[in-house]
């Protein structure tokens, strides 16, 4: 009866493709970019695909994520962090994942001694997990699908501040008896509030990744075609969530990485510089350079080409939306004014190029979930 019941639902078949990956992060609302700040796979053909092995350090951020990216989101201790998830890189319409996919999606961070830090290794806590929900008698799978891609979390209120990596792994189940691990990473400069506030991570809440889940754990060998979760409740890998919080949150709502216990700013660098009047994913356009002649107005329509093709070589699997905007509003504008003799410029100087916003673009389903804490969070 439960092979039949997964045979109805197409969850005994087994897929080479629609798969997932996280290519976007939402903090506290607002839209970071399609692949900004996330390691990603640089392979759009492999983006998606599970990690082949659990004692692979590419158990920690995935394909290419020992290699940070160049820019880091800022959030504060206490931030919802909203995370998209798509079955296609470069095209949310196409779901977030297949519905065969079952099993536990799980989000842990590492504080790092600097951005450049080595992603595998020691030092990595849990803060979130979910399986199969027994109020809801759904999948966590499924709860994603509904939910248009979007799972939304909070950060602990007690978080020392500095660089972490956000981690995201989805378990599937479905080609028992082998499980498949899907894993991003998000670059966060988090700022904690008072020095009350901020806690250090106990050494016996944090787990060595790769390592931190065994071939024999019972998570990794429930087989979906024979037990039904109802009655033999599936047990997530790995460690249980720990989200330390006190009575005081995290101060204010400036979005600028300042360490509140010391009264000084966190460090500037890597974050999205001010001067950037177009985005695409962790790339940005700098401003061409002024021109008041025919040669100089070539040479700054040269200036921009070079950067739209640096813009298309540094896209991730998620798109290359902005390097196509900056090459139809910005160097196709300046071409066709350096040709048609209008040589001062540039047009619009450091102004956002088309007004385009990323945190105006259109959010998957409508709206963002509301928070979910998960299952075993402990405090």
């Amino acid at each position: 009866m439960r092979l039949q019941t997964l045979l109805s639902l197409g969850l005994a078949s087994t897929f080479a493709s629609a798969h997932t990956v996280l290519t976007t992060i939402f903090i506290d609302g607002q839209n970071q970019g399609d692949g900004t700040c996330i390691r990603m796979g640089v392979d759009p053909e492999r983006v998606t695909f599970p990690i082949s092995s659990i004692d692979s350090p590419d158990m920690a951020c995935g394909f290419n994520g020992d290699t940070p990216v160049a820019f880091t989101c800022p959030a504060k201790a206490g931030s919802t962090i909203t995370m998209a998830f798509r079955a296609w890189a470069d095209d949310s319409s196409r779901g977030p994942i297949d519905i065969s996919h079952v099993g536990s999606i799980s989000v842990y961070l590492k504080h790092l001694s600097s951005p450049s830090s080595s992603a595998s290794g020691s030092g990595w806590f849990k803060i979130y997990h979910s399986g199969y929900s027994q109020s809801a008698k759904a999948w966590s799978a499924e709860t994603l699908i509904k939910n248009n891609g979007l799972l939304t979390t909070d950060l602990p209120s007690s978080l020392p501040s500095g660089d972490y990596l956000l981690r995201t792994e989805v378990l599937a189940l479905q080609n028992y008896p082998e499980t498949q691990f899907f894993v991003n990473c998000a670059q966060l400069r988090i700022a904690s509030g008072t020095a009350a506030t901020a806690a250090s991570i106990p050494s016996d809440k944090t787990v060595s990744i790769p390592g931190h889940v065994k071939a024999d754990d019972k998570g990794l060998t429930y087989n979906i075609f024979e037990i039904d979760p109802v009655a033999s409740p599936y047990p997530i890998p790995g460690p249980k969530p720990y989200f330390p919080t006190t009575t005081t949150t995290a101060a204010g709502t400036n979005t600028k990485a300042t360490d509140s216990s010391s009264g000084s700013q966190l460090s500037q660098d890597g974050l999205v510089p001010k001067t950037c009047i177009l985005k695409n994913a962790n790339w940005c356009a700098a401003e061409i350079p002024d021109f008041s002649g025919e040669d100089e107005c070539w040479a700054s329509s040269d200036n921009c080409w070079k950067q739209v093709e640096a813009c298309y070589n540094s896209a991730p699997p998620s798109g290359g939306k902005g390097c196509k905007l900056w090459s139809d509003k910005k160097c196709e504008v300046t071409q066709r004014r350096c040709a048609e003799g209008d040589w001062n410029g540039p047009q619009d100087k450091g102004a956002i190029v088309a007004s385009w916003d990323e945190a105006s673009e259109p959010i998957p389903g409508g709206q963002l979930p509301p928070v979910d804490v998960g299952e075993d969070r402990v405090e």
